[in-house]
């Protein structure tokens, strides 16, 4: 008798548990459901409002079509139009008082190439424990007589820019590893406070981008000294996202799981390949001539690689037709 009671007391218990879970279930399909028609919602407004808007930074409005780049404002901002709507405007006064820091950025840009392929910025394979990706600077590499400062700002522009087409980016934001190890006394000296300046405005303030942490390790004096120039210019919110770890590697593992990091950051995963983001990048841009769309507000300049036609002369040899056109890419 007592076993036929705890049976019937238990499968009570677990009916009402299984109609508990599945109500809790039900009530977070339902609101994921009313989540994106809010954000649906939400982004027509922002669009009807930047379509209306009389400012002259949104005088052409080509990206009134594209969804994917106005979202990228609304999840900054957490879909509160109003400041996403200057935020948009920042962004696009910032891309016209900085026209020539910003023309022409793509993967074809030889310095870009070398400050890739150098590992600034580079990328981790995997997200970390909250979604967001990693990115990742390896100063030491930094070839100062190659290339400057500004293009490093370039080639982390085109990195962030093409990461944002993903809205889970947009969304979750991203996380930033700067290893100073072995970063030398001279490399410091090409950290112009004017650029530093110029990055700080567009990356803080203009540019529709959630950096949830900001992680200095193994950094040397002059570069804490570098870092006590441009604090100034900080907001508190990124004030208290930014990490100075030295060489303790154990305080960065607290926030970033090493279970994600390479080996020279203390992880349990391959050293990073900078070759790979860079040929991703490389790969991306190969779009054919119907694809490609010119979008103007966008900070990448899409550029469409195409193979040269080659055809016979008269002495039986090869010649490029296109030989003006053709963009040299580099292995």
């Amino acid at each position: 008798m007592a076993e036929y009671f705890e049976f019937t007391v238990n499968r009570a218990y677990n009916n009402r548990t299984l109609a508990a879970s599945c109500y809790h279930d039900n009530e977070m399909v339902k609101q994921n459901h009313n989540s994106v028609k809010n954000h649906q919602y939400l982004l027509r407004k922002f669009n009807d409002m930047a379509a209306s808007s009389l400012n002259l930074a949104l005088k052409e409005k080509s990206f009134c079509s594209d969804d994917c780049f106005l979202s990228r404002f609304l999840h900054a901002r957490k879909f509160d139009c109003d400041s996403a709507m200057e935020l948009l405007i920042k962004y696009l006064q910032y891309k016209q008082t900085n026209a020539q820091i910003l023309k022409d950025i793509n993967i074809f840009d030889e310095q870009i190439q070398l400050a890739l392929r150098d590992g600034n910025p580079g990328l981790l394979d995997q997200r970390d424990r909250r979604g967001r990706k990693v990115i990742t600077f390896t100063a030491a590499n930094w070839n100062t007589s190659k290339y400057s400062l500004l293009d490093i700002y370039r080639a982390l522009l085109l990195t962030l820019d093409k990461l944002l087409e993903d809205v889970q980016n947009q969304a979750l934001g991203f996380v930033v590893i700067v290893d100073w190890t072995n970063f030398t006394f001279k490399q410091s000296s090409h950290l112009t406070p004017k650029v530093l300046k110029t990055m700080i405005e567009g990356l803080q303030d203009c540019m529709p981008i959630k950096f949830k942490g900001i992680h200095f390790i193994a950094q040397p004096w002059y570069v804490e000294l570098a870092l006590s120039v441009i604090k100034p210019f900080l907001k508190e919110k990124i004030k208290e996202r930014f990490y100075i770890h030295g060489t303790n590697l154990n305080s960065l593992h607290e926030l970033v799981s090493k279970d994600i990091l390479p080996s020279e950051l203390g992880g349990e995963t391959p050293n990073v390949n900078n070759l790979d983001w860079y040929h991703y990048l490389l790969d991306s841009s190969q779009s054919t001539a119907e694809n490609n769309t010119t979008k103007p507000y966008r900070i990448i300049k899409e550029i469409i690689y195409s193979k040269p036609s080659l055809k016979l002369d008269d002495k039986n040899t090869f010649t490029d037709n296109n030989c003006s056109n053709l963009v040299k890419l580099k292995s």
